[in-house]
């Protein structure tokens, strides 16, 4: 299947990450952001992704054939599954997670995305405190760094 962007995305990209964690934690922030150009969207569970996350080296039919550089854009597939963050992953022809990426976080998506959490924050029974609401939260954010940035400013607060 492939999609259409309506919206401009970009991605920074790491080469032959081991795991998502790699990409995570050890990216070069100074590295540029490349548009992007999805050409499948792949939708997991929450156990085949983070089976996935953690061996982005192995082999998967799904990624092979697509992927590589056209028209100023880099052509990826976007995986995905419930409470997990949306990686872009180029096998540029092979079947692996070559080049692995990020999205950009956008101001208008982290705003969104900080009333949402500072709602659900707010409006917690009055049983749960509110360390108890953000460490719950934190756990089932756990695989979207944006939110976890969120959780650590209003735990500080």
């Amino acid at each position: 299947m492939t999609t259409t962007n309506h919206t401009p995305i970009r991605a920074r990209f790491a080469r032959k990450p081991y795991s998502l964690d790699e990409v995570l934690h050890n990216a070069d922030p100074s590295a540029p952001l490349e548009p992007i150009e999805i050409e499948l969207h792949k939708e997991l569970t929450e156990a085949e992704y983070d089976a996935f996350a953690t061996t982005l080296l192995q082999d998967r039919d799904w990624l092979a054939g697509v992927g590589g550089h056209g028209d100023g854009c880099r052509r990826v597939v976007a995986v995905s599954a419930p409470g997990r963050a949306t990686v872009f992953v180029d096998p540029s022809g092979s079947a692996y997670g070559r080049y692995v990426g990020i999205g950009e976080e956008t101001p208008e998506l982290a705003s969104n995305q900080a009333k949402a959490i500072g709602w659900l924050i707010d409006n917690r029974r009055p049983e749960v405190s509110r360390k108890q609401a953000i460490h719950t939260l934190r756990r089932a954010l756990s695989g979207d760094p944006a939110a976890l940035r969120i959780l650590d400013r209003l735990a500080d607060q």
